[in-house]
């Protein structure tokens, strides 16, 4: 008589729950990468905690300079926090975006003058041809002036990095691994945008509207395979709101600004306290530069930055 053969057991091996066949998943790396971020930016922070303390009394320049100088810190900390990742992966930090490269500064200034400043331009003067925006008068034009100028543009440069870096950087990359280019696109941009809310005078338009802007830099992304163009694009946007045109930006509007704005009307057409982000115009405008950039930028049929072994939807595509 044959004897019944024993059922096997159960495998009790959860390792599938942390790595796949291309190592530890994604959303763990991701983590690792945050808790990283964190840690670095605590230390910054305490090591920083000196000169935060104020000495007297100091001009508002010299305050906003100081901020600038940590905005920098806070940069370096995300940078940082890739740069070990890609040791612990095995791959290059320019992967993640910010590759050093006479190309980087074209795309750079490209984005911060076409994909940054002009249509913010072209939107300001839309706003004013419906009623709602006027451009007013240019402060005195004298040395003071122009070193808020190149203070307002180092700082917005540290702020599109930081944030390019943050939110389209490891992040992105990472997440792509584990569920595709454009599902990460979205979801970082849905948080990109969230992230706005403590902003003063913020609304949902414009939080709607940093969520789109996220969208474009994604498509830059995509089309470029790097970082450059939506920072300078990011810069560029930035740098006009605060210093040149000298409108809010999400509620905020800087001293030392070279034109001295109004606007009037409903709040969705002028953008209200959130200034020009805040108007509906400007989620049409970002729809439209989306659109606009992706048909002028055609994929490349062969990607240079991709994702070991992942399908091609997580490839990073570069313009050449």
């Amino acid at each position: 008589m044959d004897q019944e053969q024993p059922s096997p057991k159960p495998s009790n091996d959860l390792s599938f729950i942390f790595v796949n066949s291309r190592g530890l998943r994604a959303g763990w790396r991701l983590l690792i990468f945050i808790g990283m971020v964190g840690v670095i930016a605590s230390l910054l922070t305490l090591a920083l905690r000196g000169f935060n303390r104020p000495r007297g009394t100091i001009s508002e320049f010299v305050r906003y300079f100081s901020q600038m100088v940590q905005q920098y810190f806070i940069f370096f900390s995300v940078w940082f926090a890739g740069w070990l990742m890609s040791r612990i992966e095995s791959r290059p930090v320019v992967a993640y975006g910010l590759p050093l490269q006479r190309s980087a500064l074209i795309r750079f200034f490209r984005g911060y003058v076409i994909w940054g400043f002009v249509p913010l331009a072209l939107l300001l003067v839309l706003l004013r041809t419906v009623g709602v925006f006027s451009f007013g008068n240019f402060s005195p034009l004298n040395t003071q002036m122009l070193y808020w100028a190149l203070l307002w543009g180092a700082t917005f440069l540290s702020v599109g990095l930081f944030e390019e870096s943050l939110f389209r950087g490891y992040a992105q990359y990472t997440l792509a691994d584990g569920i595709g280019f454009w599902p990460a696109a979205i979801i970082l941009s849905i948080l990109f945008g969230s992230v706005h809310m403590g902003n003063p005078g913020e609304t949902r338009i414009g939080l709607v509207g940093a969520a789109a802007f996220g969208i474009f830099a994604a498509a830059t992304l995509w089309r470029t395979g790097d970082l450059w163009l939506a920072v300078g694009a990011h810069a560029g946007w930035d740098w006009g709101q605060s210093f040149f045109f000298g409108v809010n930006d999400s509620g905020f509007q800087a001293p030392g600004h070279l034109l001295n704005p109004s606007s009037s009307g409903p709040a969705w057409l002028s953008g209200g306290t959130v200034g020009p982000e805040g108007s509906v115009l400007c989620l049409i405008l970002m729809a439209l530069m989306t659109v606009l950039f992706l048909a002028l930028n055609r994929k490349p049929p062969v990607p240079k930055l991709a994702v070991k072994t992942v399908s091609a939807d997580v490839a990073i595509q570069p313009a050449d």
